[in-house]
């Protein structure tokens, strides 16, 4: 199985959680631009216990995880939803040290082959929260170097303990409305953002 592309990352605040369930989304769900890539590194909290001169026992549990993405562009509108922050009348987006992150749900999908059969994964992360990341800036020289927007989102457990899903789809189209359905949307529902 060979993985060359990734596309369509949709993120959607949470409104209602509830015991063991999953969250409960607002309906505007929006794209965050072109999925440029997504980076996942999961943490753990593990013991060993040793008896007889050896390892007895070892357990290992999920505590988050970090998910770095790397978009294209990302809209002030779209920032401001997944960092907290806010427009101002001057359409401005004014990043204050007030400024909270909601919680939120995050979805994408990738391309893969396998034996010259193409199909798609998608992920949906039903809980995570932004992380406002560094900003760079390069004077133009002999080269091009084209930049992207990074935005790290930690990958929490939702009350009912599934923190990350994935689905294999055998077209684009059926990949995008699991996100958009998993996230809340539904047929009909007008999208914000740019199409990804």
């Amino acid at each position: 199985m060979a993985a060359f592309g990734a596309k369509y990352l949709r993120f959607s605040k949470i409104v209602k959680e509830e015991s063991g369930k999953l969250p409960t989304y607002d309906a505007k769900v929006v794209t965050l631009g072109g999925l440029v890539k997504a980076d996942l590194t999961i943490n753990y909290a593990s013991g060993e216990m040793y008896a007889d001169d050896k390892l007895a026992e070892r357990v290992e549990e999920f505590i988050s995880g970090s998910l770095a993405v790397e978009v294209d562009e990302l809209e002030n509108e779209e920032a401001s939803l997944v960092y907290g922050a806010k427009i101002n009348e001057s359409e401005e987006k004014a990043d204050n040290s007030a400024d909270s992150a909601p919680y939120g749900g995050l979805g994408y999908y990738k391309t893969l082959t396998k034996n010259k059969v193409r199909y798609w994964r998608g992920y949906y992360y039903p809980k995570v929260r932004a992380t406002l990341g560094n900003d760079n800036a390069a004077t133009k020289s002999s080269s091009i170097t084209l930049a992207t927007t990074p935005i790290t989102f930690t990958v929490f457990e939702p009350e009912n303990g599934d923190w990350r899903y994935m689905k294999k789809f055998s077209s684009e189209a059926e990949a995008k409305a699991w996100i958009d359905g998993k996230l809340g949307e539904t047929a009909g529902t007008p999208e914000s953002g740019t199409e990804g």
